[in-house]
C-alpha cells in the first residue's frame, strides 16, 4: 500500500513539474499595453498604444478596440492614415508604439479602456484592458 502510495505521488509531482515548466519550452505569445493616450484633433481622436510582447514568441497586432463611457460595447479602431503601412508584427520581448483614430465621439474627463487583439496560434486573443482618460 505504501509503494503505490509513494509512486502516485511521485507521478503526479512530476505531472506538476512539468505543468508549471512546459511554458518554458514552447513559448505562446503575450501581448501587454504599456501606455496608451487619447487625443483630440479637430472632430476626431488619436489613440496611440505602446504595446509589448512579453510571451517570447512572434505574433501581429491584428485590431485595436475603445470601450466604456457611453460606447455601446466594443468599438475597434482604425490605424490612423499615417501608420496605415506600419508593421503590425512583433518580435519576441519587442515594443511598438501603434497610433489609431476614431470618429466616435468621447467625452473628455472619461476614463475608457482599449484593448488589442493579436495572433496566438491559429486564433485571436484579445489583451487586458488598459484604462485611458480623453485629453
Amino acid at each position: 500500500v505504501i509503494a503505490v502510495l509513494l509512486t502516485v505521488i511521485g507521478i503526479a509531482a512530476v505531472l506538476m513539474f512539468w505543468g508549471m515548466m512546459s511554458g518554458f519550452f514552447s513559448p505562446q505569445p503575450k501581448v501587454i499595453i504599456e501606455k496608451a493616450t487619447i487625443t483630440k484633433i479637430g472632430n476626431k481622436y488619436d489613440i496611440s498604444i505602446t504595446v509589448r510582447e512579453t510571451g517570447g514568441a512572434s505574433t501581429k497586432i491584428e485590431r485595436a478596440v475603445i470601450t466604456g463611457g457611453q460606447l455601446p460595447g466594443e468599438t475597434e479602431l482604425q490605424l490612423s492614415t499615417t501608420a496605415q503601412q506600419q508593421d503590425t508584427t512583433l518580435s519576441p520581448g519587442q515594443s511598438r508604439t501603434l497610433v489609431y483614430e476614431t470618429s466616435q465621439r468621447l467625452t473628455a474627463g472619461v476614463t475608457y479602456y482599449v484593448a488589442v487583439y493579436y495572433t496566438k496560434g491559429n486564433s485571436v486573443e484579445r489583451s487586458d484592458l488598459y484604462p485611458v482618460t480623453v485629453r
